[in-house]
């Protein structure tokens, strides 16, 4: 229903701090009271950001719209170092321990060790610099919290004038709750057993139409993966089905069975269970969510000031011609 925001990409998401071998490379990006950016860090920093978001630079037929990209990364590294200084300055520098216990729970995310040290290698990073990256992350986020986060309150009154100012936000996405009955049929099946297979759904839809237990059909004939379950998908929105099943599905009224459907799976009938949406989330069910996020909103930008004011009171140099 509403974005919302963790601290941590509040904080001006982490980026990948240099290697020992990339900061031996010479050039400098910045300087930030007296510390180095160096090129190597912000350019495997760029590199990062526009394979993530699918940016494909040699397609920007503007020259100024590479160069507001590129700046915009050096500030996004800018407003990190000032924040970790920041961070630092008001005692909130993240102990060994903790540092310790978001590595290994990284690492339990992949199936090797060795696997975990190639994914870091693919993001320009040693071990070395993924501690030092993760202990800046913990340290500007709980500084976040203590400093920032928990100073700011949404009233009664912008919830109720969020709520009020955006009624699309609060609509129930149209959903179904659905049954089916699989039989499959590859892509490549000769005529003559895409021919058997619609007997046999066509038999099925028969004892459907004459009152058959369809969850009963479906868990005696269906070579779908819900087969067990009685052929019952469970609610779903658009967008989640293959094209023909939504289009046939979401046409039908609770009870009804739906004719043959033809797929790239292979041919289906369905029964529609139930559905629902369309309605308005009322405001009170609303508010959590609308103070989670007006609470993000605030405290990003709040971060954003705060960084701004450091910014303007520091020593901060851009050495990259942009």
């Amino acid at each position: 229903m509403l974005k919302t925001y963790s601290l941590l990409s509040i904080c001006l998401v982490m980026l990948p701090l240099a290697t020992s071998a990339q900061s031996a490379q010479v050039g400098l990006a910045a300087k930030v009271n007296g510390t180095e950016i160096s090129r190597a860090r912000f350019e495997t920093t760029f590199e990062s950001h526009i394979e993530r978001r699918g940016i494909n630079v040699a397609m920007m037929q503007s020259p100024d719209a590479l160069k507001q990209l590129k700046r915009q990364i050096l500030d996004l590294l800018i407003g990190q170092e000032l924040l970790w200084q920041q961070a630092k300055k008001d005692g909130f520098v993240a102990a060994s321990a903790q540092v310790d216990q978001a590595v290994d729970h990284v690492r339990r995310r992949y199936r090797s060790e060795e696997v975990f040290l190639q994914e870091l290698k693919s993001g320009s990073f040693t071990e070395d610099s993924y501690r030092d990256n993760l202990k800046q992350e913990l340290s500007v986020r709980r500084w976040a919290e203590e400093t920032i986060a928990k100073n700011i309150s949404v009233s009664a009154q912008e919830v109720h004038d969020f709520y009020v100012k955006n009624p699309d936000r609060f609509i129930r996405p149209d959903e179904i709750n659905a049954r089916h009955v699989l039989i499959k049929v590859g892509p490549g099946a000769d005529e003559a057993t895409v021919t058997e297979a619609r007997k046999q759904i066509e038999k099925i839809l028969a004892e459907a139409k004459q009152g058959a237990d369809f969850a009963a059909l479906a868990q005696k004939h269906s070579q779908g993966p819900s087969a067990p379950k009685g052929g019952e998908l469970g609610f779903l929105p658009r967008g989640r089905l293959v094209k023909p099943f939504e289009e046939a599905a979401f046409a039908l009224k609770p009870g009804e069975i739906s004719d043959v459907v033809r797929t790239q799976y292979g041919f289906h009938i369905i029964k529609l269970e139930a559905r629902r949406g369309g309605d308005t989330i009322s405001q009170k069910e609303a508010e959590p969510s609308i103070r989670d996020y007006l609470s993000s909103m605030k405290t990003q930008e709040a971060i954003q000031e705060r960084v701004r004011v450091l910014r303007e009171t520091g020593n901060v140099e851009i050495l990259l011609p942009l």
